[in-house]
């Protein structure tokens, strides 16, 4: 059951990839915001759903953290927005990571209480290694300071979540490890 979790976020994942490819032209910096938007709903929508499934104290904290860093930088982006008199706007990444958040948030809703944690870790993996490597690209094709500002920014507390997220993988299915 976990292999297939697992392949079916790398198929999202890799789908996700293929479409940032396929566009013919780089994304605008508006693009770009949507794109982390997006991002940022989907972990505060598995983060809030952690919070309600999970019984171990340290998934508790993480989810916590999960919820109110990306939300931070949800209002950021707002905020800088506003600033630029201009919206974030929609892209064909965009639209297949919010339909990948959606299937994330259904496939963690079906998990057992049981296997939650270890699926919601692998997704937190999976979903951050490719926020990472999206945010760094498009710091270096940004092409105003002020989104490139914001993204170098946001970047190092989403390696902070992903390297989280690979120490609590170590931790789950260990039962003398705390929980």
């Amino acid at each position: 059951m976990n292999c297939l979790r697992i392949a079916a976020a790398l198929l999202l994942i890799l789908t996700w990839t293929a479409r940032v490819q396929a566009q013919d032209r780089p994304l605008s910096d508006e693009q770009m915001l949507g794109v982390v938007l997006v991002a940022n709903q989907a972990e505060i929508a598995a983060g809030n759903l952690a919070l309600r499934k999970t019984r171990s104290k340290s998934l508790q904290v993480f989810a916590r953290r999960i919820v109110m860093e990306h939300a931070q930088v949800n209002q950021e982006i707002a905020a800088l927005t506003q600033r630029l008199g201009t919206q974030p706007q929609r892209s064909a990444t965009s639209d297949a990571l919010t339909k990948q958040g959606i299937d994330d948030i259904a496939d963690l809703e079906e998990t057992g209480t049981y296997d939650f944690d270890e699926a919601y870790l692998d997704r937190e993996v999976a979903f951050l290694q490719k926020l990472v490597a999206t945010v760094e690209d498009f710091i270096r094709t940004a092409r105003s300071a002020e989104v490139r500002t914001l993204l170098i920014r946001s970047r190092p507390s989403f390696i902070f979540h992903l390297d989280q997220a690979h120490r609590l993988q170590l931790t789950i299915g260990n039962p003398g490890l705390m929980r």
